[in-house]
């Protein structure tokens, strides 16, 4: 009878010792996914955290003439096609098919223009671009045979130069144009929040400073597809502190000069 008490005690002592054991296993596990359910959590959180605070860095990447500046006076000057692309280049050139002087007015080509058939400007191609004024922007459209340097053999090409009309000296910002970038750099950050860079377009923000010093008709070409972005852009350029240069022409008189601002993603 003794024995079969002690039997049955020791099963007892077995059964609860290993009940035990599962509920505490079962603990831990649970203890264990609790430690990484908030682990995991927080990782979510710092994660979302970094997401919204992120700041779209390059971003302003030019402040000047929207394209290839040339000065009235060299323009006055010019007399051919040649005078524009340079002597290596032009020496390649074996024969022009034709060549046009076309005004770019809201950054497309227009209807304004003059076509000749030859490198040397025609009289009306002349009195077009002499008689376009500062911040003028145009392109000169040139098909031609060219000779290729590596392999010898005559090749069809065009080539179509971009350029704006600059008076002699142009406007200047007082504290430089790197001061310039910083200012609009830092004070766009807000507005540049959780920017995306995937969904950014290349903006272009125009500005005029007159021969006053003083900055007029800021108008957006372009938006960067982030509204907030150009609303805050167009804010600090035309609430912009610190004083400008005005532009000289070749007599040395001010005259007023617009100037362009690309920001948003790198694009022409």
């Amino acid at each position: 009878m003794k024995k079969n008490i002690l039997i049955f005690s020791a099963v007892i002592i077995t059964l609860m010792l290993v009940a035990f054991s599962v509920i505490h296993l079962s603990n831990s596990e649970d203890n264990e996914l609790e430690i990484l359910e908030s682990e995991s959590v927080a990782m979510s959180t710092s994660t979302t955290d970094k997401m919204t605070n992120r700041i779209f860095t390059d971003f302003i990447y030019d402040i000047g003439p929207r394209f290839n500046p040339i000065k009235k006076t060299d323009l006055d000057t010019l007399r051919s096609f040649n005078g524009i692309i340079g002597q290596e280049h032009a020496q390649r050139i074996t024969a022009y098919k034709s060549v046009s002087v076309i005004m770019i007015v809201n950054d497309e080509q227009s209807n304004i223009r003059v076509t000749g058939n030859s490198d040397e400007f025609t009289d009306a191609q002349l009195e077009l671009l002499q008689s376009s004024n500062y911040s003028t922007n145009l392109m000169v459209w040139a098909d031609y045979t060219e000779k290729n340097p590596e392999t010898g053999k005559l090749e069809d090409s065009h080539w179509t130069p971009y350029l704006t009309i600059v008076p002699e000296k142009q406007a200047e910002y007082l504290l430089g144009k790197d001061a310039l970038m910083q200012y609009l750099k830092e004070n766009s950050e807000g507005a540049r929040t959780n920017v995306i860079a995937e969904k950014l377009k290349p903006a272009k923000l125009y500005f005029t400073v007159t021969k006053n010093g003083t900055i007029e008709h800021v108008r957006l070409d372009r938006s960067s597809n982030y509204p907030d972005v150009d609303k805050r852009m167009i804010e600090l350029i035309t609430n912009l502190s610190g004083k400008w240069e005005s532009a000289k022409n070749q007599e040395g008189e001010k005259v007023d000069q617009e100037l362009v601002i690309s920001f948003g993603l790198m694009g022409c």
